[in-house]
């Protein structure tokens, strides 16, 4: 059974994504792409219906919806902020591509395919983060799902 979640909790998103676009600064273009994905993503999974969000984003809900949490109802706009909603976006993007082998949302596969190019250099606030997003997650989804 899968844990319902986004429903109660897009209106947040909603709210939340209005005040990053408003408070947020960014310092050069990459800064300024990131942002653009942040913001198109939390449009996304505020707007998506919950039921397949929920389906789609399971494993990533129960592993980290505490630390989207702080982010979506504090107050935080900084990079720190974003690194993390950065690491849960690639995360669902992930476990997308494991349950399904495809992401279907634009902006998800775009910052998949960005965070996974071997070439890309990636802000000092999100180069850390990368690693931990993907590690071992396959194998646990995996897991998941045959324990269901």
């Amino acid at each position: 059974m899968v844990f319902p979640y986004f429903k109660k909790i897009q209106p947040d998103i909603l709210i939340y994504r209005e005040k990053l676009d408003k408070n947020s600064v960014t310092i050069d273009k990459t800064n300024l792409m990131f942002l653009n994905l942040i913001l198109n993503i939390l449009d996304y999974l505020a707007k998506e219906d919950a039921d397949k969000l929920d389906s789609q984003c399971e494993y990533n809900v129960l592993t980290m919806h505490k630390e989207f949490e702080g982010i979506i109802y504090g107050n935080a706009v900084n990079e720190k902020a974003q690194a993390i909603l950065l690491t849960f976006f690639l995360r669902i993007a992930k476990e997308m591509d494991v349950k399904y082998q495809k992401i279907e949302n634009k902006d998800l596969s775009k910052l998949y395919e960005i965070m996974t190019s071997k070439d890309f250099r990636y802000p000092s606030y999100i180069k850390d983060q990368k690693n931990f997003a993907l590690e071992n997650m396959p194998d646990n989804i995996k897991r998941m799902e045959y324990l269901k």
